[in-house]
């Protein structure tokens, strides 16, 4: 594995999306990992690729106080030390994790504490309705909330930390969570290849499409793709839309930071719609954010 360092991208109070940083989720979108060293992707086994898009490790010293965003998508994040404790924030009550945390959509702002020097995450990115059917969960459930503990989704959790601790890096500690999962794939959880369809078509177009467009794509009627969707995501079609089309809006308007520009690529009704999203997720305007993390 890597020797890591702090990766720095502009602000030095960096946002997370998919509760990971933002400077990572903009390298998923754009699939240029060749070029960034610091960041590590690295593919799962064959029989796992169903359920798991990647695994990624991602240098994270001194981060503090930091924007958390979710897209829909279950991931699992481990701290590299049973001691290691982050504190989650959402809707003024912090809530505190020891050896990581679960995390499975955005809701309004919510931040992200590390105490002390944690040099890394390995962060765990599921293919959204598949980590359900692995583990045979209630996505309904777990999208009440934006973050749980690691013991709430991982049966004999206890058991699995302990023998992350005894590893030298996370290469190691991929192989053993990987063998962990596949002694707790659920043998009732059949694939939907249209449900699977579904999100790929939201993703493919980046939350900029309509229901109707969707479920005319898919050749299905409105009950059966919100009753499915619901069941297997935890949220409706639409909701999940919503989630791509901010990251990817938001992702576009720190480079280009053309406000008006951006509200017409992606989708937005008006720039005031774009506006509310952005403040509802970070507190603060888009202009006004830019200023606050000096970036242009």
């Amino acid at each position: 594995m890597v020797n890591f360092r702090q990766f720095v991208l502009g602000c030095t109070i960096f946002a997370y999306f998919c509760s990971m940083p933002v400077s990572l989720l903009e390298h998923i979108i754009s699939q240029s990992f060749v070029s960034v060293k610091e960041i590590e992707a690295v593919a799962p086994s064959e029989d796992l690729q169903e359920y798991i898009d990647s695994f990624y490790v991602f240098p994270c010293c001194n981060l503090a106080d930091t924007l958390a965003y979710n897209d829909g998508t279950p991931m699992l994040a481990f701290l590299p030390m049973a001691e290691d404790r982050v504190e989650l924030e959402y809707n003024n009550v912090i809530s505190s994790f020891n050896s990581g945390w679960f995390s499975t959509r955005s809701f309004a702002r919510m931040s992200i504490r590390l105490s002390g020097q944690v040099p890394y995450l390995l962060i765990v990115r599921f293919k959204p309705a598949s980590f359900y059917r692995l583990s045979g969960l209630n996505a309904r459930y777990f999208n009440t909330r934006p973050f749980w503990n690691l013991k709430s989704v991982l049966g004999g959790a206890d058991a699995l930390l302990k023998d992350m601790q005894q590893c030298t890096g996370a290469g190691e500690k991929i192989q053993l969570i990987e063998t962990y999962l596949r002694g707790v794939i659920s043998t009732e959880g059949n694939s939907n290849k249209l449900l699977d369809e579904a999100i790929h078509y939201i993703r493919l177009h980046k939350g900029m499409l309509s229901i109707d467009e969707l479920k005319s794509h898919l050749g299905v009627n409105y009950k059966w793709l919100e009753r499915n969707f619901s069941e297997a995501m935890g949220m409706t079609p639409k909701l999940y839309s919503s989630l791509q089309r901010f990251i990817n809006a938001y992702t576009a308007f720190l480079v280009q930071k053309d406000l008006s520009g951006i509200t017409a690529e992606s989708g937005y009704s008006d720039t005031n719609h774009f506006i509310k999203d952005f403040k509802k997720y970070t507190g603060e305007t888009p202009m006004q954010y830019l200023r606050t993390c000096k970036i242009g």
